[in-house]
């Protein structure tokens, strides 16, 4: 697919979930959070496809009013995914059944089909975060949004507090991309 000069470029974060999904929607060309949240899964009790196909259909939802508006005054409109690649641990470290990660695959696999992108990237954690504690981690992401102070006020969090680090993994995943995440060396003078 050959994009014309004027082709929006956007990136589609994901901190993939079965019943809900961090979601972060940047500019590819400026760097710029758009808009995250956390839009959830209309089939809350379904699993396998049904439950692939409703959580892409909320994350569709999520983004369209990026998306639509551009494509119907006949703009073009790369979409890249990149999302947090399901991870297998020890079973010290292991959190839940091993199984429930084929389920996110599958989400991430349909999110990024049902909007035609162009492009998938995916991180294991430790690629994108390191060695960092969640709650420090959540900080320096914000830290990088307060580089363009109106970012915060698109940053929509769940009421649920446990729930809000989705949303900001899904952000730092998108920081991660596009180079604004990275720690910042300091030289003495």
């Amino acid at each position: 697919m050959t994009l014309s000069p004027t082709a929006r470029q956007l990136l589609v974060a994901l901190d993939p979930g079965l019943r809900e999904c961090g979601v972060a929607l940047f500019d590819l060309d400026s760097g710029e959070l758009l808009a995250a949240g956390m839009p959830t899964n209309p089939e809350r009790k379904a699993r396998g496809l049904a439950a692939w196909s409703g959580m892409a259909g909320g994350v569709a939802a999520f983004v369209s009013s990026f998306l639509e508006p551009h494509r119907a005054a006949g703009g073009a409109v790369s979409v890249t995914v990149a999302s947090e690649c399901p991870q297998v641990y020890t079973a010290g470290k292991s959190k839940g059944d091993p199984n429930d990660l084929i389920e996110l695959a599958g989400v991430v696999g349909r999110v990024a089909g049902g909007l035609g992108a162009t492009s998938e990237r995916s991180f294991l954690p430790r690629e994108w975060k390191g060695t960092l504690d969640g709650d420090v981690m959540a900080e320096r992401i914000k830290a990088r949004l307060g580089e363009l102070p109106h970012e915060h006020l698109r940053v929509q969090l769940p009421r649920a507090q446990d729930k809000h680090h989705n949303v900001w993994d899904a952000v730092g995943i998108g920081l991660h991309v596009i180079g604004r995440l990275a720690p910042r060396k300091v030289f003495p003078r």
